[in-house]
């Protein structure tokens, strides 16, 4: 799993990224930062084959912002936490 801190001013640019024929192809999340209480800012989150994920860190390194470890692990958990209650709400309807 990737994380990738985009400032806002560049948001068409990520998109021209997202949507290169080997980078679409991965499981892409994006999340508003100000779920931190940042503002100006898109988190992009990228899972996939790792020859995937090569080129799209080519690419994103030009336009993204460095993030922490400890930042990136949080984008992480709450992404986990949010699939986690997507399964539970499945697994209620179909329980």
């Amino acid at each position: 799993m990737d994380v990738y801190k985009i400032p806002l001013a560049k948001k068409a640019d990520m998109e021209k990224i997202l949507a290169m024929d080997q980078v679409f192809r991965l499981s892409i999340t994006i999340k508003d930062s100000s779920m931190f209480g940042e503002e100006g800012f898109q988190y992009l989150i990228l899972e996939g084959l790792e020859e995937r994920l090569k080129v799209a860190r080519e690419e994103l390194n030009k336009i993204s912002e460095k993030i922490d470890k400890e930042k990136a692990k949080k984008v992480e958990e709450l992404i986990e936490k949010e699939r986690q209650s997507v399964n539970d709400s499945f697994g209620s309807i179909f329980g």
